[in-house]
């Protein structure tokens, strides 16, 4: 029936397709935008340095020793967790950065935890090409699960247990999640069109036209023909040799019947700035970045700035909270192995604020609101600890 809604097949059992059609091809070349292209370098470096506060591991439950213990434990796991452990960086810290270069590029991330050979605990973990993995799910119970694409085109499921999978502004529709460079290809494409289209603009105009006016002798008396056409076509070819082999340095001279001036264009230019910063605007929304943070502002007030900054702010808290996730469930896992008690949290440093002293005045009244509201007997000491995050 014509104007009948089109169903979604997947919702109700199979293969999920991915947002684009074939991502190791998408993928790819995220990257090589990523790696080549000025604005979306800086912009993907600014958000994964954004997101980069230093982290800290809490351990809860378990006795004193217990604690220590697993504190021991998450070390060593930390020394053979990544494969790549040339740069000597604590296996954490290496998984973090991984974490951000990718959701931040290709929108997602995903990866496997390896055992040991005697289960005794994690052997390392494993990274994962996202664009490889699908989601299938089941038409009787609707649950989705991962797999992994092989070679000849053919599904591996994979173990939930040990799986992780982030994407980033996943939904319903769309558990892959969606790279922040996916809006970029077209407007990438003028903005390096009007690159070129300037620089042979600027080459053009960077070196000044020489117009050469010749205006041919009168004929002499008693020239022929013949003879005078060969004397004007001479004095013709002598001005072109002149002008195709003088220095820069150099100067013409010539007599009084030969004119040389520079020349240029008439009427108005094309305001190439104008152009580049509307273009410009464009990577910058893409990308969800405050235009200071990759060279560029075109607001003037403070306010405006704050705003900005406390908008990617809080971008930047739900990313690293979703690392923060991948963290624990690694840790915990290895503790598991070992039938410990003790449970890890993990926590990043808060971003600094825009003014400190606005913001220390700020908490302070908070703190003493709340010392307020306990001598009055309204809230407890729990709700004291939750409200002040300690």
């Amino acid at each position: 029936m014509n104007g009948a809604w089109k169903v979604d097949s997947s919702r109700y059992g199979g293969i999920i397709p991915p947002q684009d059609l074939m991502p190791e091809r998408w993928h790819a070349f995220y990257r090589y935008l990523r790696d080549h292209i000025p604005d979306v370098s800086a912009g993907v470096w600014a958000w994964v340095r954004l997101c980069s506060t230093a982290h800290s591991l809490d351990y809860i439950g378990g006795t004193t020793s217990e604690r220590a213990d697993a504190q021991v434990l998450l070390e060593e796991l930390e020394r053979r967790l990544l494969e790549s452990t040339f740069d000597h960086r604590p296996g954490f810290d290496g998984l973090i950065d991984q974490f951000y270069q990718s959701v931040f590029t290709v929108g997602a991330y995903s990866g496997e935890v390896v055992a040991l050979e005697s289960r005794s605990g994690i052997s390392h973990f494993a990274p994962i090409d996202p664009s490889s993995i699908r989601f299938k799910r089941y038409s009787t119970s609707g649950r989705m699960t991962p797999c992994q694409l092989a070679e000849d085109g053919s599904l591996k499921p994979l173990p939930e247990v040990s799986f992780f999978y982030y994407g980033l502004d996943a939904d319903a529709e769309n558990p892959y999640g969606r790279s922040p460079l996916s809006s970029l290809p077209f407007v990438l494409r003028l903005q390096q069109q009007l690159f070129e289209d300037m620089g042979k603009a600027a080459h053009n105009a960077g070196y000044p036209s020489l117009h050469v006016r010749y205006q041919a002798p009168e004929r002499e008396p008693g020239e022929g023909v013949d003879a005078y056409r060969e004397r004007i076509q001479g004095e013709f070819d002598s001005i072109d040799q002149a002008l195709r082999t003088r220095s820069p340095e150099s100067n013409f001279l010539t007599q009084s019947n030969v004119e040389i001036a520079y020349v240029g264009p008439n009427g108005q230019m094309l305001r190439w700035r104008e152009t580049l910063e509307t273009i410009s605007e464009q990577v910058v929304s893409a990308l969800h970045l405050a235009p200071f943070l990759i060279g560029r502002n075109y607001g003037t007030t403070q306010s405006w700035a704050r705003a900005q900054y406390d908008l990617m702010i809080n971008n930047a808290a739900s990313v690293q909270r979703a690392a923060a996730r991948l963290i624990e469930w690694i840790a915990n896992l290895e503790l598991a192995f070992h039938r410990s008690d003790v449970r890890v949290r993990c926590r990043f440093a808060p971003h600094h604020g825009w003014n400190d002293v606005d913001e220390a005045r700020a908490r302070q009244i908070h703190v003493q609101t709340l010392l307020t509201l306990k001598a009055q007997g309204l809230i407890e000491d729990d709700r004291i600890t939750r409200e002040l995050d300690i």
